[in-house]
């Protein structure tokens, strides 16, 4: 509605200041018009009387003759009143008197008062006077009256007119398209771009709108390629992860198949009895079902399955990380606890996304204590409030801590461990993509990871996830 009013408010100027100056052009030529009928009708009757006050002199009827014309004249003193002096008793100034005295008549107008006229006239005696005609202009101020009227009336019905055309074309074909261009272009800085826009203008507006639906169009393939490439990469970093636990996990298989080897072994040549061979085949099955367990675990950590939003404890998931990076900690002298919690700390979102979040903290914490050493896992409720890049007021999270004792992270690194492909690992050992996609699955969480790093004294990364309201 603004931009229409800036619009329309000039034009709506414009043309009042036009039926205006008409108006005034419209009264002037009135006037003149008016102006000129008066003097020559003034003109016309002095000539006619002068004519007949000569014929009267040369007759000798003067008096008479001058009565009864002045009588006929001045039958409506209100509109035109004529008298006959001698020219010795005007006061007109000298052009004027010179003017009369050669001959010529002397036209004086007054608009808003009267018109007048002077004509030379023989008196008897052949004295020297002049013939004085006065006539209201009344009708010219009529004239002038209708006139503004009539404008005014225009004036009030063309402002009528005005504002409705202006209402519907600021409402119809500015003010609601801006509005939905608008509302669309919010909608799209919460990032939402559905919902084409219907404007079906073809204006500048309408061009707009067009550009806006492809730009949204353009947008959602463009965040279909990034939510692709993401996943990508997410399963690219798991599948890192399953290639370290992997050598953990061969060695944690090769005490239950040196069991199973034995065993067959024993069952095979005839060594044992029926009984102790019915307890050798239990053996072997336990052992079995145990091998499976470990496979199973890793394979369910390399599927790549698509995000399910659930709610889930966050004690139950860290849990299932310790138990799938058990054999990889063993491996490397690190003891890998899970501190006592609380299971009933709940959270909304995908567990398997935060199992690889968390399996990666776990991973980086063994690597940062090569000579072994504890790692402690916590899940926590606590009050926090989140940095400025992700914004909100304080609030009640859900907090987990990957805490080791390693050599810490220097001071000039620590603004860079978020980097996609920064890692202070020797070549070979590190992509640099565990900590973004990290970081990138915790902010679709709404939740984010912060990290307290002492060099020396170790390392402790944060993950704080918004806890999920129970319905009370």
């Amino acid at each position: 509605m603004q931009l229409a009013r800036k619009i329309l408010l000039p034009l709506a100027l414009f043309a009042f200041l036009a039926q205006g100056v008409s108006a005034w052009l419209s009264v002037r030529e009135a006037v003149a018009l008016h102006h000129a009928d008066v003097e020559r009708d003034q003109g016309i009757a002095g000539r006619v009387l002068v004519a007949a006050l000569e014929r009267e002199r040369q007759r000798g009827t003067w008096e008479q003759g001058v009565a009864e014309l002045l009588a006929a004249a001045n039958h409506d003193p209100d509109d035109t009143q004529v008298r006959i002096l001698p020219l010795t008793e005007l006061t007109l100034g000298g052009q004027q008197r010179a003017a009369l005295e050669r001959g010529e008549s002397v036209i004086v107008r007054e608009v808003w008062d009267s018109a007048e006229t002077w004509m030379p006239v023989t008196l008897p005696g052949n004295a020297a006077g002049v013939v004085w005609m006065q006539e209201t202009l009344v009708a010219e101020r009529d004239i002038v009256r209708r006139i503004v009227t009539s404008h005014v009336l225009n004036f009030g019905t063309m402002g009528v007119l005005w504002a409705i055309v202006a209402f519907w074309l600021s409402t119809a074909l500015v003010g609601r398209p801006m509005r939905s261009l608008a509302a669309k272009a919010r909608r799209v800085g919460q990032g939402d771009y559905t919902g084409p826009l219907q404007v079906h203008q073809e204006d500048e507006i309408g061009e707009l709108a067009r550009e806006m639906n492809h730009m949204c169009d353009e947008l959602i393939a463009s965040q279909s390629r990034v939510e692709t490439a993401q996943a990508q990469l997410r399963h690219a970093d798991r599948l890192t992860t399953v290639g370290l636990l992997a050598a953990g996990i061969a060695h944690e298989l090769g005490t239950p198949l040196n069991v199973i080897s034995v065993r067959a072994r024993m069952i095979a040549t005839g060594e044992v009895e029926a009984d102790e061979a019915k307890n050798n085949a239990n053996i072997i099955h336990e052992q079995t079902t145990q091998m499976t367990r470990i496979i199973r675990q890793l394979l369910d950590f390399a599927r790549r399955s698509p995000p399910t939003m659930t709610r889930f404890s966050l004690q139950q998931v860290a849990q299932h990380s310790i138990e799938v990076l058990a054999p990889l900690a063993e491996k490397a002298k690190c003891d890998l606890e899970l501190a006592p919690g609380d299971f009933e700390i709940k959270v909304q979102g995908d567990p398997n996304q935060l199992e690889q979040v968390i399996a990666n903290l776990i991973i980086n914490s063994v690597q940062a204590m090569p000579r072994g050493g504890p790692v402690q896992v916590k899940v926590t409720r606590t009050r926090a409030t989140p940095p400025a890049d992700v914004g909100g007021p304080e609030a009640e999270y859900a907090r987990l801590d990957v805490t080791d004792r390693g050599e810490g992270i220097p001071e000039d690194v620590l603004p860079r461990v978020f980097e996609p492909f920064f890692t202070t690992k020797p070549v070979g050992d590190g992509n640099g993509l565990g900590l973004p996609v990290a970081w990138g699955i915790l902010r679709e969480h709404q939740g984010w990871i912060g990290v307290d790093s002492r060099s020396g004294t170790g390392t402790t990364f944060s993950l704080f996830l918004p806890l999920e309201r129970t319905a009370e």
